[in-house]
């Protein structure tokens, strides 16, 4: 392959007008060379490397090139820059993402309108705003509340949890909280009976004056009834959004507006000069580090499960970024996520050391305990990458899950509590198979799965090849809400309670519809990973994602077997998805016919090779057992081994597979 003379790969890129969605990419990560090598393969677009650039022959965006030499050879790729293209003939550029979407069509094919608009409105330089069509809270309403919260009579219990130190209360210093304009004021969330008011704390995000333009910054302050601060002078910041969280209930939580735009709580502290910066999973946390060590703290706008693609932008001039994550298996996943998506290089891991006998969860924690905050910050390390392991790189983690079982057990199932104690939960970085027959409910248990998985906070993407999403998601309301959500046509408010909590769940659906080429699939989940930090992918089923291979197999007269070998390839790819993406894949293949349509499936009844039950960590089957009576069984458990069957009945009115009363069963 010829060698190609380097030419730059400009660090920040400006989107060409158009309007087209773009999806920001770190220049301070570093995306594999075999990454960009392989896509371009498939697209059959030649290539040849230049030390960390990829230089393409012919743009696929250019107007043709006449055959001429001056006009090839002009794209090019930065893996050193998170894989952003140029294309020095017609300006075309933007991040890796972009450049795959443009070609392949991940945004519009690959996942629904709604997920896309959830995911990211993707600012793309620093500086850059995604302001358009985004609400914007009332300023003097929401810089009110932290005058309330240290002033207002009514607010001495909001306080007291703030600054109290006794068990279930925060330490907070009152210089603190005000330096972050922590507030107070009353919301109402949505329950299963309509909604309820709570007192909240309310955490700000801001957006600077000096980081963007007069006419931008006059933009944002436009209808917010704030054009200027205390005694007339002009304010140097915006709220561009509240996060809010109950007292008494800290799983009632909402962003204030609805559909606003991403921020990060305490980004108003930060001196503009700072090269290094604390990001903490939750606010109370970026408060505790700023009060114990005075280094510039801001925290997760969605805590450990997303980082959204929109605030990157706002992180690009550090050098060195602190992630102080929860001291738990969801904390510390996170944090290896979140590194990879901010730039490996310039992140340090906050853990506390091995031989603390009473280690905190989190920053806050570790303040009531009267640790040594700095000393933490200082003992940060990278992320630890090496490819060859020794045992004592291992020690410390080996060490802390002996000491620590129930962290790394995965995420329980609330539906199914007793196949929860045989699988001991979904964990990352693993792939699991569900087979049953034709109509047996495995729909129904997998979108009862998905719900759990989202109320928990896992965010979970679905590929439905055979079931439409509208039709999926209608069965899914149904079960969120325990009957038919039709039952509640003549109550408005239970409705929309309803629909708005459901709408909160992090859950995001892919647009295919029966035969899709898997690499097409594989790039949508890929996307949908980055952007919305996907943790589990619900794929239903292979034969229907399949059959345009099986067709196209038909026609060119290919043999039984290649169907075997277009699955092995398949599973092939999940799998290695699975392990490199750590999310946890669950597939459904469909059994193969039997004889005896009454007999019991086993592991032998799934369709295809041996690779297919071969390749899985977990293997569920759904038995048909008599009239509406089935068994969920446990296979297979590559975890800890345990097997075992779940007795199950259908409840009518949620649209439920519920677990029976009836004791375990062994198989």
């Amino acid at each position: 392959m010829a060698v190609a003379v380097q030419r730059p790969v400009p660090s920040t890129y400006t989107p060409r007008s158009g309007g087209n969605h773009t999806t920001f990419v770190s220049r301070h990560v570093q995306l594999p060379l075999s990454d960009i090598t392989e896509y371009l393969r498939k697209k059959d677009l030649e290539y040849r490397v230049a030390g960390s650039q990829v230089n393409v022959k012919r743009c696929p965006f250019c107007h043709d090139t006449r055959g001429q030499i001056d006009n090839m050879w002009k794209l090019y790729f930065g893996a050193e820059s998170g894989g952003a293209y140029f294309c020095h003939r017609c300006g075309s550029n933007g991040s890796w993402y972009d450049f795959k979407r443009r070609v392949g069509g991940v945004e519009m094919t690959g996942l629904d309108a709604a997920a896309l608009e959830r995911s990211s409105s993707g600012s793309t330089r620093a500086g850059e705003h995604d302001t358009p069509g985004k609400p914007m809270p009332n300023q003097r309403l929401a810089r009110a509340y932290a005058g309330q919260l240290m002033s207002h009579p009514g607010k001495a219990r909001v306080r007291e949890f703030l600054t109290g130190k006794a068990p279930g209360q925060r330490g907070i210093d009152r210089a603190v909280l005000l330096k972050y304009g922590v507030g107070s004021a009353v919301y109402s969330f949505p329950t299963e009976h309509g909604y309820r008011e709570a007192d909240c704390v309310t955490f700000p995000w801001h957006a600077l004056r000096t980081e963007m333009s007069t006419e931008e910054f006059t933009e944002l302050l436009a209808g917010t009834e704030a054009d200027s601060g205390a005694g007339g002078q002009p304010v140097d910041s915006v709220i561009t959004r509240l996060k809010v969280r109950a007292v008494d209930n800290k799983a009632w939580q909402r962003l204030d507006p609805a559909g606003g735009r991403w921020g990060l709580f305490g980004w108003h502290t930060v001196p503009p000069d700072a090269t290094e910066v604390v990001l903490t999973e939750g606010e109370f946390d970026a408060l505790a580090v700023y009060q114990a060590t005075g280094v510039p703290a801001v925290s997760l706008p969605n805590g450990c499960r997303s980082l959204p693609v929109d605030v990157l932008p706002m992180l690009e001039r550090f050098t060195t970024i602190y992630l102080w994550m929860d001291n738990d298996a969801p904390g510390q996943e996170g944090a290896a996520k979140f590194a990879r998506k901010l730039g490996e290089r310039r992140v340090r891991i906050v853990r506390p050391p091995a031989d603390d006998a009473a280690p905190a969860k989190d920053a806050n924690e570790a303040l009531l305990a009267g640790k040594d905050l700095a000393a933490l910050l200082a003992a940060a390390r990278p992320l630890q990458r090496d490819e060859i392991l020794h045992f004592s790189d291992l020690r410390e983690s080996v060490l802390h899950e002996i000491m620590n079982p129930m962290e790394f057990v995965g995420t329980p199932l609330e539906s199914f509590p007793r196949l929860t104690e045989i699988v001991k939960g979904f964990r990352q970085g693993e792939l699991s198979v569900f087979t049953g027959g034709t109509g047996a409910g495995k729909t129904t248990v997998l979108s009862q799965i998905s719900l759990d998985l989202a109320r928990r906070g896992v965010s979970t993407l679905w590929g439905s090849f055979e079931v439409r999403n509208t039709r999926l998601v209608k069965k899914m309301l149904q079960q969120f809400g325990g009957r038919p959500p039709e039952a509640l046509a003549g109550d408005a408010p239970a409705l929309s309670a309803l629909m708005d909590r459901f709408e909160a769940l992090p859950l995001c659906f892919m647009g295919f519809h029966g035969g899709t080429d898997v690499d097409e699939v594989l790039e949508a989940m890929e996307y949908a990973v980055y952007v919305n930090d996907v943790s589990h992918i619900i794929l239903d089923n292979l034969q229907f994602m399949l059959s345009r291979s099986a067709t196209s197999a038909k026609r060119g007269g290919m043999a039984q077997w290649d169907k075997f070998d277009a699955q092995d390839i398949a599973m092939e790819k999940f799998r290695k998805f699975a392990t490199e993406r750590n999310v946890h894949i669950t597939l459904v293949i469909h059994p193969r016919k039997e004889d005896d349509e009454k007999q019991r499936l086993s592991l032998t009844s799934v369709f295809g090779s041996a690779k297919m039950t071969q390749e899985a960590d977990l293997v569920l089957i759904l038995q048909r057992v008599a009239g509406e009576r089935k068994l969920i069984e446990v296979r297979k458990n590559r975890f800890d081994g345990a097997v075992g069957s779940v007795p199950l009945y259908f409840d009518r009115d949620s649209g439920c597979l519920r677990e029976s009363q009836a004791a375990q069963q062994r198989p």
